[in-house]
């Protein structure tokens, strides 16, 4: 099924989570158009540098892990399908 418009201009730009003291841990997640869909938004994580980072399933249970997924539900909260980082879904569908 071809991605519709109107969510790949929404989301295409995907979201930056920056780090409070330090720029070069500030990180990107791009949007992953091929893992995306019209129900399902796939965002992959990349560091300062645009170095691919581990899968986000493989992060220790922190506080900057819950910062990441607040700025991604943040960005993201008017879409009612599935939100992924990597291979976390971290948004359930909405009505």
């Amino acid at each position: 099924m071809k991605l519709n418009d109107e969510i790949l201009e929404k989301y295409k730009s995907g979201f930056g989570v920056n780090h409070p003291k330090e720029s070069m841990c500030d990180e990107e997640w791009l949007f992953s158009k091929e893992h995306s869909s019209n129900t399902k938004l796939v965002f992959l994580g990349y560091d300062a540098n645009l170095f691919p980072m581990r899968d986000f399933s493989e992060w220790p249970e922190t506080d900057w892990k819950q910062k990441v997924i607040r700025t991604a539900l943040k960005r993201t909260e008017d879409f009612k399908g599935e939100v992924w980082l990597d291979n976390v879904k971290i948004k359930e569908v909405t009505e």
